[in-house]
């Protein structure tokens, strides 16, 4: 694959750099950082692109807080300023990034998502009797970032770009060396270009029937289940000896049964919800419930939440547990959807 160069002049560019902080913007309008950085735009603008352009962001100073929905995980937000920056880079160096992923890999992708991975997944359940599903221990947490910025070396030429990336990189860790902050916009696509060697040496080495990723959680397909033992046992290898990461017991299983993937369970016969998917979606009901009780939230804000809720199961077979949630609404507030 031909390395990329002559990049960073396209990252230091003034008007990337406003479009970078016009993405930044959206939703942290009203942030007292943002507020502030909009008191004097062009000037702060202008420093972002010197400290840039020195290669001295001062990456770092991140604010951290829990989160339990879909899991407990810690979720780590650089300073706005720095924001604006990850999109000035990551607005020239997406597609290079994009160029080792296959076509079946799903995640924090255009066009792509957890619909089209479960469509996948349901055409592929009907085709093949048997699955595998795997997935990383703390996947976020663990990546080793040596090898993280030899796989980036891979890609880039550019030194100035490879030592922003490297910047970055160093400037959080959960353990000495590894680790990338859930929550950088640079971080989503560093964990999915990660795995893009695994997703190329299972289809160009194992030979699955079938197989798609979504960032971590990853499925293979095949007529033979004891193909699919053999074939977990070369993947563990492989990601203990090239990355240097770790994964949870394996899922062996029938299509037949249901494939667990992405909050469904996916059978030949259709995709459903799967039961902690339904108690996460009643839970968010009726937090929309309790803030338009509390006068939080208006009625239209409220509809939409709700429907902005039903969208994300739309794909699977839910009208009665649909009808069931709106029921419970209208008794309780006669909230019309």
């Amino acid at each position: 694959m031909k390395r990329q160069n002559l990049l960073f002049e396209r990252i230091v560019d003034y008007n990337n750099i406003r479009l970078a902080f016009l993405k930044a913007l959206r939703g942290n309008r009203s942030s007292p950082q943002a507020v502030s950085f909009c008191q004097n735009l062009d000037k702060n603008l202008c420093v972002l692109r010197d400290k840039l352009s020195a290669l001295n962001p001062g990456w770092g100073g991140y604010t951290s807080f829990l989160i339990t929905d879909p899991k407990l995980r810690t979720i780590s937000t650089a300073p706005f300023e720095q924001r604006i920056m990850h999109h000035a880079i990551m607005n020239i160096l997406e597609p290079i990034l994009e160029r080792p992923l296959i076509w079946h890999s799903y995640a924090c992708r255009k066009g792509k998502g957890t619909h089209a991975a479960a469509k996948y997944a349901f055409r592929q359940c009907k085709h093949n009797p048997y699955f595998l599903k795997l997935d990383v221990r703390k996947y976020f947490d663990s990546i080793d970032h040596e090898i993280l910025k030899t796989q980036l070396r891979h890609l880039i030429k550019d030194a100035r770009v490879i030592t922003l990336f490297d910047g970055i990189i160093d400037s959080y860790e959960t353990t000495p060396g590894r680790g990338v902050p859930i929550g950088n916009l640079t971080s989503q696509f560093f964990a999915n270009m990660h795995l893009a060697f695994l997703d190329h040496h299972i289809l160009e080495i194992l030979h699955p029937s079938a197989y798609c990723r979504y960032m971590d959680d990853f499925v293979l397909w095949s007529t033979s289940k004891e193909q699919l033992k053999d074939m977990c046992a070369k993947i563990n290898d492989y990601v203990k000896e090239n990355l240097n990461l770790t994964l949870k017991p394996p899922v062996f299983g029938s299509s037949t049964s249901g494939l667990p993937f992405l909050g469904f369970l996916i059978k030949e016969k259709g995709i459903y919800l799967m039961r902690k998917s339904k108690r996460r979606v009643t839970g968010r009901m009726l937090e929309i419930t309790a803030l338009l009780h509390q006068g939080s939230i208006t009625e239209e804000k409220a509809a939409e939440r709700v429907r902005s809720v039903f969208a994300a199961i739309d794909l699977a077979r839910t009208n009665r547990f649909r009808k069931m949630l709106c029921e419970k609404g209208e008794r309780s507030l006669a909230l019309t959807v």
